[in-house]
This record gives structure tokens, C-alpha cells and sequence, in this order.
């Protein structure tokens, strides 16, 4: 699976409110970056980046907008909906290795 079909799957399992299903499509080793005022967070291990979906609002969803794949990377313009708050433009960076996605950098617009 390349990186467009394994993003493809796990933004309709995130989006359908199987995140535990779209957490089984990161590496062990999955390394997150999220970037927030000017500070950066980072986040290592499938439990650790995991997690920080599985405790997201319930209603999360992440519809991808303007996509670039380079090979095993995937680009895109994110709109992150959580129920209570606005709406989010995110440029987010995912590296998907032999269907496993191994990095996530996400960034506010």
C-alpha cells in the first residue's frame, strides 16, 4: 500500500470514529511533530502519538484538502472539525513506509 491509499484508509477510519483502527496503520517507531505558538512538540512510539489521537475530542475528523504525494510522503492542507471549537487549517507531512506511517509534522496554517 503507498502513501496516498494508506492515507486515504486512515482518514476514513479516523473520520468514522475508528481511531483505534486508524492507529494499527502507525509504526511501532512513529514519530509526531506538533507545532503550536512557536513552540514544537514531539512525540515518539505508537502509544505515545497513538494516544494523542485516541484522547482527541470525540468528533474529530481531519478532512484532507489540496494533496501532494511525493513517493512515500504525503502533503496536505488539513481541516480539523472538533465539535465546540473553529475550525483549523493545518499543513500537514506524513511519511508512510511499506504502509505504515512512520512520521506526522503538523503545522498551523
Amino acid at each position: 500500500m503507498g502513501a496516498a491509499e494508506t492515507m486515504e484508509t486512515f482518514f476514513e477510519r479516523l473520520n468514522s470514529g475508528d481511531r483505534k483502527g486508524a492507529v494499527e496503520l502507525m509504526d511501532e517507531r512513529t514519530e509526531m511533530r506538533v507545532h503550536v505558538l512557536g513552540n514544537v512538540r514531539t512525540m515518539r512510539g505508537q502509544e505515545e502519538v497513538g494516544g494523542w489521537f485516541l484522547r482527541a475530542d470525540k468528533g474529530l475528523r481531519m478532512i484532507p484538502g489540496e494533496v501532494r504525494e511525493t513517493g512515500n510522503t504525503y502533503e496536505a492542507d488539513l481541516l480539523v472539525l472538533r465539535p465546540g471549537t473553529s475550525s483549523q487549517h493545518l499543513d500537514a507531512t506524513f511519511r508512510v513506509e511499506a504502509g505504515q506511517i512512520t512520521a506526522i509534522n503538523l503545522t498551523p496554517r
